[in-house]
């Protein structure tokens, strides 16, 4: 599919991607962009990991996120691209309204027990974006980054 095809078909989410891509610029808190070949920009932000159409966000900032944890952020959201490149214009009713479920659920869970809620990343579309990305689980169940880097983006080192 052609760039102009795929900017198209996934508009809403693009728009959406863009303008959050302009503010960080703005406000001082992109750290890197990169296009990639497939028309996807990934930009490097502190502390956002999210996939709006053509722009791929994820966190590369060492305070609160380790190395494996940024690996894993930026195999994850490439992940959710897949979705987006299936779904077009129903992405963010879809996926986007089921994630921002996810977070609100996680957010009062916090707020409530004071422990994070771990089965963030147990159902769908969190499960298939981690499976589409090369995120797996170790036998303990734990998320781990893509051992020889994802398969949506085999430059990326996952050791």
């Amino acid at each position: 599919m052609s760039a102009a095809l795929l900017w198209t078909w996934e508009l809403p989410q693009s728009l959406l991607g863009l303008g959050l891509c302009l503010l960080l610029r703005i406000g001082g808190r992109e750290r890197g962009a990169e296009r990639r070949s497939d028309g996807r920009w990934l930009i490097e932000s502190d502390d956002l990991g999210v996939s709006l159409g053509a722009y791929v966000f994820w966190p590369t900032s060492l305070r609160r996120h380790g190395p494996a944890a940024c690996r894993l952020t930026r195999a994850h959201e490439l992940g959710h691209t897949v979705q987006s490149r299936r779904l077009g214009w129903l992405y963010l009713p879809t996926v986007g309204l089921a994630s921002v479920s996810r977070v609100a659920y996680s957010a009062v869970f916090a707020w409530r027990t004071g422990r994070a809620w771990r089965g963030y990343y147990d159902a769908w579309p969190e499960d298939a974006a981690d499976r589409h990305g090369g995120v797996w689980r170790d036998p303990e169940g734990r998320r781990r980054p893509p051992t020889r880097g994802s398969p949506l983006d085999p430059g990326l080192d996952g050791g």
